[in-house]
């Protein structure tokens, strides 16, 4: 792994979450995280999902307003109670400003743990748009024997609204625990071109690759594309995929990643990653620095007492807004926060 002078990362909204639970809400009444972020910019697509989305006349017109939007699928968990168990995860939906002002966001999940492969949970969501329909990858979490499965699920949507759910990703890499998968923005070389991470078998933990000439159709597996680098600090270190990567000069792309990291006391630890990805050479990954972001806020450091998971920043989601790159993401699995690297910062990173 090389050494490269760091972009830094500017928290948002001073340092507060940008969206959080809502005790009102029995699907999200106790933790809001891991989101999903694609931002809209050509006006024909915004007006037509704006049409379609079922907020008020007034909200509606509020959206209207605005020449770029970001819209959040984001992971939500609630209390368990006597009609649902809510602390099987769903996915709710909001809408925020390019600079990630909270403008809307929809009082009912998106997408619910309903189907046999996924009824333990919908997790995790990443988002490429794929011609005119956004794809969406997630983590697949259902009850079986003699362990329940984790899997990478699809479903597709034309309106980031409504959701189609079309089962588990066809491949080999599906047949055991996975997850983290991230799709590129088009093809590479004829091909579609995913990243994921196989939590067994050969390499485990590592960031994967797959190809396939259609998202549908049976994915192939390539191999591994980063392994852990371990830290003397730890006494485990993995890895995984984090947004879809981005499109960046040159034919290169742009990955955010996380890392994961075990201490002795059996804590935990998330970082991010960065990387730049160039499909024209041998080895595809040729710069990779980490960590770009550590948990030092207390939104990052401190999560939901009752879950215990502290010490975590994660991301789903980013891109590129007025030559700046944004990212929401999660801080300590309780709350969604938000992240600025300045377009000259990156520029300088690239160009290093």
């Amino acid at each position: 792994m090389t050494s490269h002078r760091l972009p830094s990362v500017k928290r948002l909204n001073n340092e507060k979450p940008i969206l959080e639970k809502i005790a009102d809400h029995p699907w999200e009444n106790k933790v809001t995280f891991n989101p999903a972020s694609i931002l809209v910019t050509h006006q024909d697509e915004l007006k037509r999902i704006i049409a379609e989305l079922p907020f008020t006349a007034q909200t509606k017109r509020a959206l209207r307003s605005y020449a770029a939007l970001c819209f959040l699928l984001y992971r939500a968990q609630g209390k368990k109670s006597l009609q649902f168990d809510y602390t099987c995860s769903s996915i709710g939906f909001a809408v925020l400003t390019p600079e990630l002002k909270l403008v809307a966001r929809h009082t009912e999940p998106v997408m619910l743990p309903d189907q046999d492969y996924d009824n333990l949970g919908v997790e995790d969501p990443r988002i490429t748009k794929v011609n005119s329909r956004y794809v969406m990858f997630y983590t697949a979490y259902s009850a079986a024997e003699p362990a329940n499965k984790i899997r990478i699920g699809l479903a597709t949507s034309t309106n980031l609204f409504d959701w189609k759910k079309h089962g588990l990703l066809y491949g080999d890499f599906n047949s055991i625990d996975n997850k983290n998968a991230v799709l590129f923005p088009g093809q590479i070389n004829g091909k579609y071109v995913m990243l994921h991470r196989p939590m067994k078998g050969d390499q485990a933990m590592a960031v994967h690759w797959a190809t396939g000439k259609d998202i549908f159709a049976p994915w192939t597996s390539e191999g591994v594309l980063m392994k852990p680098v371990p830290n003397s600090k730890f006494v485990d270190t993995w890895i995984g995929g984090g947004a879809p990567p981005l499109a960046i000069p040159e034919g290169r792309y742009l990955f955010l990643y996380h890392i994961g990291n075990r201490a002795s006391d059996g804590s935990r630890e998330y970082n991010l990653g960065i990387a730049i990805c160039d499909p024209k050479r041998k080895e595809w990954i040729f710069r990779r620095d980490e960590p770009l972001l550590r948990p030092e806020t207390p939104a990052e450091t401190i999560g939901d007492i009752e879950l215990g998971v502290n010490n975590v920043v994660f991301i789903c989601g980013a891109y590129f807004y007025s030559g700046d790159l944004y990212f929401p993401y999660a801080g300590a699995d309780s709350v969604i926060l938000g992240g600025k690297i300045s377009g000259l910062e990156l520029k300088q990173y690239l160009e290093a």
